[in-house]
């Protein structure tokens, strides 16, 4: 992988029209890499940057003062050097997580760079790499967070949003309110995990193949977030006045209904709690476990259609039971859930007690992006319990020598027979 440094000597010939074929070739591959890549190649060969105004080049770091962007260099009337070019090149590539929605002219609104590159609609029409951790802004724009360097990449709603290894934070911002919330979106792909931190200071930790839909900020009188997928919450109690007295904010998860189902979603209902929701389309039910606090858990689409009764199809769990809601919209009680089954997936391991095969491929398939194809029915259950990093192989043969079933790899697909 070409080094910023590199990059930016390929960038700084390319301005004085002195590379070779050679290095054409490379610089165009490191565009073609990513639309966040191309985009910055943009901005760093445009002849108004660099040359003429290196006091437009603003640094990622949101200050206290409106949300603004602090100047990098100090301002310049005479033409700066090739030197002084590649090393602001470098800088821009070195913040490349910000530095394209960072640079801006001076005859614009210079109050936040990157909003004026959102407001511009850019993005829109880009396709969603399905391959890597992306956040999905309220605008459509998509940020690659698995490409991104750690620091600010974003600023919304009063909010300033960080990325830190594999963790996205809000964090509060003096910048300025919209008129309206926004809405963004978190999305993992096969064989990845992420961790959120809501604008509230809960935390919700992705499975692979899973999203989560959150405000930009909670400034109702309840904290709704949409998911599908699996996703793991750790939500933080908040306190809000009702009158004489004060009661905790509710937390509201949303799930969709699963495929070829009629309206069996579900929505659950938190106080400040540890809680579990795996919702993937290709599983038979819906399952919120409960391992701290206090949940309701109900059939929710079928409830705003008014076709059934709120109360025979809501639960309240304990810690330690499980809700199903299965495709007929039944919400159903495991009162001992298997919680070292149920939480594997955080601790990097893979634990199948009893479980269908099918289930069973469906889960390796998220967690070692494959795809799976059955050749004939196949039926059985298996029980197995492994390190995530086991090699795929391995785990296939662990479950071929319990007999009744039999795989073949090809490429990044699993053929399964009997």
């Amino acid at each position: 992988m070409a080094t910023y440094t590199y990059i930016a000597e390929l960038i700084v010939k390319h301005r004085r029209n002195t590379l070779n074929e050679g290095e054409k070739k490379e610089l165009e591959a490191w565009c073609d890499e990513s639309e966040e890549n191309r985009v910055l190649f943009n901005r760093l060969t445009d002849p108004e940057y660099v040359t003429n105004s290196p006091d437009d080049l603003y640094s990622g770091t949101i200050t206290g003062d409106g949300g603004k962007l602090r100047r990098m260099f100090p301002q310049r009337r005479h033409r700066i050097s090739v030197f002084i070019q590649y090393a602001v090149i470098v800088t821009g590539l070195l913040f490349s997580g910000l530095a394209v929605y960072s640079l801006i002219n001076e005859k614009h609104n210079k109050r936040s760079a990157f909003i004026e590159y959102r407001q511009a609609g850019a993005g829109n029409n880009v396709v969603a790499d399905v391959h890597r951790a992306q956040l999905k802004l309220a605008n459509g724009r998509i940020i690659y967070l698995d490409s991104s360097l750690n620091g600010p990449v974003a600023l919304q709603y009063r909010s300033a949003i960080y990325k830190r290894g594999d963790l996205l934070q809000y964090e509060w911002s003096t910048g300025d309110a919209h008129p309206s919330l926004e809405y963004n979106t978190i999305t993992t792909p096969k064989a990845r995990t992420f961790t959120l931190e809501l604008p509230d200071g809960s935390r919700a930790l992705l499975n692979a193949s899973s999203s989560i839909t959150y405000p930009t900020a909670f400034i109702g009188k309840e904290r709704i977030v949409q998911i599908t997928g699996e996703v793991y919450f750790e939500v933080n109690p908040v306190m809000v006045s009702l009158g004489a007295t004060t009661v905790k904010k509710p937390f509201i998860v949303n799930v969709d209904p699963l495929p070829g189902t009629k309206g069996s979603g579900a929505r659950i209902e938190v106080m400040g709690t540890h809680f579990n929701v795996n919702a993937y389309g290709d599983e038979p039910v819906i399952k919120a476990t409960l391992l701290q606090g206090k949940v309701k858990v109900f059939n929710w689409y079928q409830q705003l259609l008014g076709t059934v009764n709120p109360k025979a199809h809501q639960v309240v769990l304990a810690p330690g039971q499980q809700a199903q809601v299965n495709v007929d919209g039944k919400v159903e009680v495991i009162k001992y859930a298997d919680i070292q089954e149920v939480m594997a997936w955080q601790k990097d391991l893979l634990i199948f007690n009893d479980l269908d095969i099918k289930q069973i491929m469906h889960q390796i398939a998220r967690q070692y992006d494959y795809e799976v194809s059955f050749k004939e029915p196949v039926d059985g259950h298996y029980t197995l319990s492994a390190p995530r990093q086991t090699g795929i192989r391995q785990i296939l043969e662990v479950l071929q020598l319990s007999g009744g079933v039999h795989f073949e790899i090809a490429g990044n697909k699993i053929f399964v027979t009997r």
